[in-house]
């Protein structure tokens, strides 16, 4: 909650700091330092309280119709950039009820702003050299990093299988636990900031595809890009701006040029030379955006540069990415981009392809495939085939929840129950059922 835009919703009702102080059962003092923005809010039913006494949304006061925006006072300490007050912390997890939309998302949106404040004071500093003698005692060792590094890799690695409702508790953990060791991380903060980018990166890509929670989102892929920029991660900044491009082109007020721009915006990043595996991504993103637009040549030439990235060596470092990535999602993009521009027969060889070379475990790949599959057959008018891949996604949904998903499948059973066919029918119990199950 932004304090000038409290102090503004207090002088329209009339009340004095004092006056308004009694109302909500706070100090006088509280309420001067919540409008400085010298405290932030961390009380639900406090902020409950202070709506019902303002006249103003809930949502008002815990900042959710505002841009994100903060910082953390730093102080130059032997020549490296130090937090000068406490660490921000993201809100105790006790308080978090994941199945109310609201306070969900006020919750995260705290995590959010506290770990924008560290990498927002945690400029680049001094070469590691230098700070190895700087922080000769103090500072996080190798091996500590090491494991975390391999801890965050996990989460990425379990996006494939796992749904959101149980790896986003997990994720926020890590989270803050990284946000709270960045400061002193020493010679090591580089590497620190860089998986509070990947661990933002991974969160908001849970609340925008799995969760539909698209502007909680954007304030974790805002932090993914800045870590990737304050730690020198040119991999980090082009997986940000390639989540960026799927928020743009499927958000709630979709914009396939802001889109592209992302989408291109990343490539000019992979010019750096990223994992080979990044860089391939990042040209199927591209692909799909182009198929978006009716670029058909434009499309497949950003295709075959990802296949041929895909046959480059592997690197040491393990790529950044989260879920999977490798020839067989590749070939679903493919068929994705075919059925997009309108080549249904041989889209859905494509995407039949993909299906049998994705393995079970991939389960929001393979969901996404019968999707696309599903929407071939219903555009090219074989409405049994478009409602039997559709239920074949919506099996998956049941497991992995994923909002994204079962939107397009309630959107597709929508145009084919103007056909009035049996299968429409069938599809249209299977999606309430999974409606129950899954919101």
């Amino acid at each position: 909650m932004s304090g000038a835009w409290l102090k503004k919703a207090r002088g329209r009702k009339g009340l004095s700091q004092l006056e308004f102080a009694e109302l909500i059962g706070r100090s006088e003092s509280w309420v001067s330092k919540i409008e400085t923005n010298s405290i932030r809010l961390k009380d639900l039913d406090l902020a409950e309280r202070i709506a019902d006494v303002l006249g103003v949304p809930l949502a008002g006061v815990l900042g959710l119709d505002t841009s994100v925006s903060g910082g953390a006072a730093a102080s130059v300490s032997g020549g490296h950039t130090r937090v000068q007050s406490a660490v921000p912390q993201v809100t105790d997890a006790r308080e978090w009820e994941m199945w109310d939309s609201m306070k969900r998302r006020w919750f995260l949106t705290q995590a959010a702003l506290a770990a924008l404040a560290v990498t927002e004071a945690l400029r680049p500093g001094p070469s590691d050299a230098v700070l190895a003698t700087v922080f000769e005692r103090d500072g996080v060792d190798e091996q500590t990093v090491a494991s975390l590094e391999q801890v965050v890799l996990g989460w990425r690695q379990a996006y494939r299988t796992a749904s959101a409702q149980t790896l986003l508790g997990p994720a926020h953990s890590t989270l803050n636990l990284l946000v709270e060791m960045a400061p002193d991380a020493g010679p090591r903060q580089d590497r620190v900031v860089s998986l509070i980018g990947q661990m933002s990166a991974l969160v908001g890509t849970m609340l925008m595809l799995d969760m539909a929670d698209f502007e909680g989102a954007r304030h974790f892929l805002t932090v993914s890009a800045r870590a990737g920029h304050q730690s020198r991660d040119a991999e980090l900044t082009a997986l940000a701006l390639g989540c960026r491009a799927f928020h743009a082109a499927y958000g709630q007020e979709p914009d396939p040029r802001e889109s592209l721009r992302f989408a291109e915006g990343a490539l000019v990043a992979a010019e750096t030379g990223i994992h080979p595996r990044t860089h391939a991504w990042l040209q199927a993103v591209t692909s799909e955006m182009r198929a978006t637009a009716g670029e058909d040549s434009s499309c497949r030439r950003a295709l075959d540069i990802s296949a041929a990235l895909l046959g480059q060596p592997e690197r040491d470092r393990p790529w950044l990415g989260i879920g999977a990535f490798g020839t067989a999602k590749l070939t679903a993009y493919r068929g994705g981009d075919l059925s997009c521009l309108g080549q249904h027969s041989q889209a859905q060889a494509t995407l039949m392809e993909a299906l049998h070379a994705l393995d079970p475990s991939m389960r929001k790949h393979r969901c996404t495939a019968f999707i696309d599959l599903a929407e071939s057959f219903a555009r090219s008018g074989d409405i049994d085939a478009a409602c039997e891949h559709a239920g074949s996604a919506l099996t998956i949904i049941q497991k992995t929840r994923h909002a994204d998903s079962l939107k397009r499948v309630d959107v597709l059973h929508r145009k084919v129950t103007m056909t009035r066919a049996p299968a429409a029918r069938r599809l249209g119990e299977k999606l309430i059922g999974c409606k129950a199950v899954v919101t």
